[in-house]
């Protein structure tokens, strides 16, 4: 129970994150947004603890907030500002690794106390680097695509949750495939891959609202920017 409330916590403060973004910085707030949440999950992703049963890491919550601010963005701005924002997270993600892996090459000194830690946090293998860049592309692209194509055709509950529960299917997949295939056996496999898409799953049911409100903040934000425009044509 103790975690399911910590779990509450983090989606309180992931919502927030993004509202507050949005709210006072506009557009600009969705990358802002987006790159905190993005190197976040970086953090959390080497935590795990247990949930009902089931085995999940620190950053299911955040990092599938991600896919909320694909679909808030290209709800207000199309499809290619969606794959720009897929972009801004992947360039974030780089440069929080790069710059880490760099950290930890310094020989410490004798008063060091952090070389073990970072080591451990930084400590990415080639291949499951290469499985989670492309997971996050693919995944990305294929979530904007889905919501851009649903649009004007169905509502936004309905395509922002088809083109997040997708992604994040697409996601799990590329990323489990690339990076265990080979080192697990296949029920193993199958294992990893089902409880990350149930899990995720289950907590994205409940961001529907982020959504909506989030939309309403850009879209307010255009029809003030609009008409002020009018005024002083």
């Amino acid at each position: 129970m103790y975690n399911a409330l910590v779990l509450g916590l983090e989606y309180v403060l992931s919502s927030l994150i993004i509202l507050l973004a949005l709210r006072f910085m506009k557009k600009e707030g969705a990358y802002v947004a987006l790159s905190t949440l993005i190197i976040a999950s970086n953090l959390g992703v080497a935590k795990l603890f247990n949930l009902f049963g089931m085995e999940v890491t620190a950053a299911n919550m955040s990092m599938g907030m991600a896919f909320v601010i694909y679909s808030i963005i290209t709800e207000v701005y199309g499809k290619e500002e969606g794959r720009k924002a897929v972009w801004v997270g992947f360039f974030a993600q780089f440069a929080f690794v790069l710059l880490g892996l760099v950290y930890t090459s310094y020989s410490p000194s004798s008063n060091d106390f952090a070389q073990s830690y970072l080591s451990q946090v930084f400590a990415v293998t080639p291949r499951i680097a290469f499985a989670s860049w492309t997971a996050f592309i693919l995944s990305g692209y294929t979530a904007v695509w889905i919501h851009h194509a649903l649009k004007g055709r169905t509502k936004l509950w309905l395509r922002n949750n088809a083109a997040t529960k997708i992604g994040q299917i697409l996601d799990n997949l590329i990323f489990v495939t690339i990076a265990f295939v080979g080192l697990v056996d296949l029920r193993t496999y199958f294992q990893i891959f089902l409880t990350t898409t149930i899990v995720e799953f289950l907590l994205d049911y409940i961001d529907t609202w982020v959504v909506y409100v989030g939309v309403k903040f850009l879209r307010d934000d255009e029809g003030n920017f609009e008409l002020f425009s009018s005024k002083n044509a």
